[in-house]
C-alpha cells in the first residue's frame, strides 16, 4: 500500500489540510509500527521537557527543598546556584 494507507488518518496528530505528512518517508521505509512507537517516544520526551521546565521555574523562583542532594558529598539543595552555574556545581 501507499504511505497514506499505512497510517490511520483519523488519529490525533494527522491534521487538515496537510493530512498525514511524512516528507522524509519514514513510514514508507519503517512501517506503521515504527510510526506508532515514534509518536509514543515523542510524547514521553515532551512530558519530560515540561517537567524540566517546571523545575527551572521552581528553582528560579527561589523555592528550595530542605535537605541534601547528596549526603556523602555534603551538598544541600540550598547550595546549588541558579542557571548553568547550578548545573556545573553538582
Amino acid at each position: 500500500g501507499t504511505t497514506m494507507s499505512m497510517v490511520d488518518e483519523s488519529v490525533v496528530g494527522v491534521q487538515a489540510p496537510a493530512g498525514f505528512l511524512d516528507p522524509l518517508g519514514f513510514v514508507a521505509k519503517d512501517g506503521p509500527e515504527a510510526f506508532v512507537r515514534r509518536r509514543a517516544v515523542e510524547r514521553k520526551h515532551g512530558r519530560i521537557s515540561m517537567v524540566a521546565f517546571v523545575g527551572i521555574l521552581v528553582h528560579n523562583a527561589d523555592i528550595e527543598f530542605p535537605g541534601y542532594i547528596s549526603k556523602s558529598a555534603d551538598l544541600k539543595f540550598s547550595d546549588v546556584p541558579d542557571g548553568l552555574n547550578g548545573f556545573f556545581s553538582i
